[in-house]
């Protein structure tokens, strides 16, 4: 639990492990020809990133793009629209999301070479949009059954779709994460007309993870299968933050304060980040070790953003403008901006090191960029 000496290192950082020792970036990653924004949307491990160039007033209009390893970007198709997002990809190169035709929204996946795949659905199934990928190549999502409800479904490597349904009596569900082998999906669903965390297990029927809970929510997964959310177990009770193991069993996060706590990423190794009212009136960025205690990242008073993590517990996010890492040994490093830009903002990290976010440049836009901590 919070102890006393969890409140000494709330105030000055002081956790264990090793710092980087030097920083490269941000690179400008670029947009399309035409473009002037961009964002990047997901990294695996090799460095590969999926994300956005986008061009036009709000809104936008979109463009999938993908860049390899040393930032070369390259559009991905679109067949039958002219615009789309890509969401995931995976640790073979092969990502997902969907494309925006003249009618509706199409999922598709993109191979390791980009080359672009329109999901099947079944008759009457539309506006269907992919949110992730396994490296198995399952992809999850959204779509509108011909009844008009929205529900998860799962469309496997071999053209199988899968609508994934509702809890008993209910007409809406989403899938937003999977594991890396495929086999544990999550997503929310609607109870009693409180948003519910939910998961599908082996292509069996939908389970909520917090049945005991008024309302609950645990859409970051890892590559394991272990979950990471929040939930309430009463209308006016505090938030419990909160981990599921691959079995579903829940093991409650530290959490001392009554007042409101945000889940945003789950490391490989299960470090858990997000953001809360730790010491009001300020939020904190907030990091829960192995063990399931937290501390708030230092932050000077200032208030900052913690968004994701690596297998150390080297946490990812935004400090005054900037983006920003905290390292395990307590060390808090500013990432830098582009030249003329005043701002970035960092939300992506990979266990070897590449942090990915958006940067603004001497036009006021905002580019996607990544930096490598060496």
């Amino acid at each position: 639990m919070f102890t006393l000496v969890a409140a000494l290192a709330v105030v000055t950082g002081a956790v264990t492990g090793t710092a980087r020792a030097t920083t490269a970036g941000p690179v400008d990653l670029g947009t399309l020809p035409g473009d002037d924004e961009s964002t990047v949307l997901a990294v695996n491990e090799a460095g590969e990133m999926v994300g956005l160039s986008l061009v036009g007033p709000t809104p936008k209009r979109s463009h999938p793009v993908r860049w390899d390893a040393n930032g070369q970007i390259m559009a991905l198709p679109t067949p039958g629209g002219t615009e789309g997002q890509v969401r995931d990809i995976n640790g073979f190169g092969v990502s997902a999301g969907y494309v925006l035709t003249a009618a509706t929204a199409v999922p598709a996946r993109w191979d390791a070479a980009g080359q672009a795949t329109l999901l099947q659905l079944p008759p009457g199934y539309h506006n269907a949009t992919a949110w992730a990928i396994s490296d198995t190549g399952v992809v999850v999502g959204g779509w509108l059954t011909p009844a008009g409800q929205y529900h998860g479904f799962r469309w496997d490597p071999d053209g199988t779709a899968t609508d994934l349904g509702t809890l008993p009596g209910e007409t809406w569900s989403m899938a937003d994460g999977i594991s890396g082998d495929g086999t544990i999906i999550v997503g929310s669903a609607v109870r009693s007309a409180a948003n519910q965390a939910a998961r599908w297990v082996n292509g069996g029927p939908i389970t909520e993870l917090a049945p005991q809970g008024v309302s609950s929510g645990a859409s970051r997964i890892n590559k394991g299968g272990v979950a990471a959310g929040a939930l309430r177990e009463t209308s006016s009770g505090p938030p419990i933050p909160a981990k599921w193991d691959r079995d579903g069993v829940i093991h409650p996060l530290d959490w001392p304060s009554p007042y409101s706590v945000w889940i945003y990423g789950i490391g490989s190794t299960g470090y858990v980040v997000g953001s809360g009212y730790l010491n009001p009136p300020r939020r904190s960025a907030l990091l829960w070790d192995l063990d399931g205690d937290v501390v708030a990242l230092p932050d000077d008073g200032l208030g900052a953003d913690a968004e994701a993590v690596d297998s150390q517990g080297t946490v990812a996010g935004t400090f005054r403008n900037q983006a920003t890492v905290w390292f395990r040994d307590g060390e808090r490093r500013q990432l830098g901006t582009l030249p003329g830009g005043t701002r970035s903002q960092g939300y992506r990290i990979t266990d070897n090191g590449r942090v990915v976010g958006t940067a603004s440049n001497a036009a006021g836009k905002s580019r996607a960029v990544y930096w490598t901590l060496g």
